[in-house]
């Protein structure tokens, strides 16, 4: 199937990717994106509507199409071009089903991965690339988030909207998230709540989290546009005379023309392979659990912020724990920045203690996790940068012949812990690099004294690479 002509535009030939997201269901999200894409291509500008989510995958619907025969998980499993798989809306505007695709992108190895990225060139073309994902929090849901700069977050007037969209930006933050997300109230009953609403939302999450969200827009609460989109109609382009419709387009107006200096740097194939890389590391998400369960209480929405401090002192509490473990001004700085952290064992023993592998002057390093899809990729990582890699699985026996053959250890800092420490323990000697940060992990406090440095997860692969470049110069 052909794609559908796109019109150039005046603007730079680079695409914007925009990842909308909500922490619960029912927030009007899909809708949200559906007449948001068309706005954008109503302005001039080419837009590829990609919905990912795997769940209830239904943006056809509120297009008024039938469903899609191809989708992204015939792209990525059965090696169907993308053209293929992409289904002409308007003009200038054209939409991706996800269907189960995205969700089993960590399946993808290298070669995979590869095709993927030429595949996606073809996205380049776009002015602008709108990703409807799955509600909730799941690793989809942040590996597509954190691979753009542009999250717009939906919210409703409801305490429930507001818990879990507080619970969505934690678990971003702890992911790697410091930049601020775009809030965008939906079905507000007035510009005034909208803006309360909002104002109380962007104290709380500055106040525990330290982010600022900015505020996009409010969507009316719009019966005949709500209607319209359950029949499968599209109000932005069929009555933009609706209070809805208006908003809508003023919100794509304020998108085209703000200012945002990040936004040059998207590149479709280097996103989704963003994308990838991140979901192979297996996000965990600590208070996620407790806070669906906040969430599922169905209080009162005339009293949300009871709900929203009860959330935040959760939070607190749990970071006032976390510093009694550590000192406090080695926990700002990692905290606050998120850099590669270099132990302090490292100052006092510099790189030369790394050992030379016996009969090779090839480097080999030893890579260990408990995850299997972690391991292929590590391994995949260090063998294109020339090294020789060694997979270990914790608690296997033979670990021990590996000292007089490698120079270094990789390790992913997965659960359970005592896995890993069991095999480190085997091999006293060996300098460590840690892939560390989703929560505290012991092992770093533990094998401080061998470890030649620490990156947070999740990381971009050019950063390992340097790392291991510089540990074994």
């Amino acid at each position: 199937m052909q794609h559908s002509t796109s019109t150039p535009t005046s603007r730079s030939a680079h695409t914007r990717i925009l990842a909308l997201a909500s922490g619960k269901g029912g927030t009007g999200k899909t809708t949200v994106a559906v007449n948001l894409a068309l706005a954008l291509n109503r302005a001039g500008h080419t837009v590829c509507l990609i919905d990912a989510d795997f769940g209830l995958a239904n943006a056809e619907v509120h297009l008024g199409l039938p469903a899609p025969l191809k989708t992204l998980e015939h792209v990525l499993f059965e090696a169907l071009p993308l053209e293929e798989c992409l289904v002409p809306v308007r003009p200038g505007f054209d939409l991706i089903s996800g269907s189960n695709g995205v969700a089993r992108m960590a399946e993808l190895d290298l070669e995979a991965r590869r095709r993927l990225v030429r595949e996606f060139t073809a996205l380049s073309g776009y002015d602008f690339i709108v990703l409807d994902n799955s509600p909730g929090i799941s690793a989809q849901v942040v590996s597509l988030c954190l691979a753009t700069r542009e999250i717009i977050l939906i919210l409703n007037p409801e305490a429930a909207s507001l818990v879990d969209a507080y619970a969505l930006i934690k678990v971003l933050k702890e992911h790697g998230l410091w930049w601020p997300p775009l809030v965008l109230v939906n079905r507000a009953e007035s510009g005034m709540q909208a803006k309360q609403l909002f104002t109380r939302f962007q104290e709380t999450v500055q106040q525990y989290l330290g982010l600022k969200p900015l505020f996009l827009g409010v969507i009316p609460l719009d019966n005949t546009a709500r209607r319209m989109s359950a029949a499968g109609m599209p109000f932005v382009t069929l009555r933009d005379d609706l209070p809805a419709s208006q908003a809508v387009m003023g919100v794509a107006k304020l998108l085209v023309e703000r200012l945002n200096k990040e936004w040059t740097r998207n590149d479709p194939a280097v996103f989704f392979e963003s994308v990838v890389v991140r979901m192979k590391q297996r996000p965990e998400f600590g208070l996620t659990g407790l806070l669906g369960n906040l969430s599922g209480v169905a209080p009162s929405s005339s009293q949300p912020d009871v709900y929203m401090e009860l959330v935040a002192l959760i939070d607190r509490a749990s970071a006032l724990c976390e510093n009694l473990l550590e000192n406090p001004a080695y926990a700002f700085v990692r905290d606050r920045f998120g850099l590669v952290r270099l132990a302090v064992d490292n100052f006092l023993h510099p790189l030369d203690r790394l050992r030379s592998p016996q009969g090779s002057g090839k480097h080999r390093i030893l890579v260990l996790s408990n995850h299997e899809q972690m391991r292929t990729m590590l391994k995949e990582i260090v063998t294109e940068m020339g090294y020789d890699a060694e997979v270990c699985m914790p608690a296997h026996g033979g670990v021990a012949q590996s000292r007089g053959t490698c120079n270094l250890m990789l390790v992913s800092c997965d659960r359970p812990e005592s896995l890993i420490r069991s095999t480190l323990t085997q091999i006293p000697e060996l300098p460590l690099v840690l892939l560390t940060g989703f929560g505290t992990s012991s092992l770093e406090r533990e094998f401080r004294h061998r470890t030649v440095a620490v990156l947070p997860r999740p990381f971009h692969v050019d950063e390992l690479r340097t790392i291991l470049q510089s540990a074994l110069r």
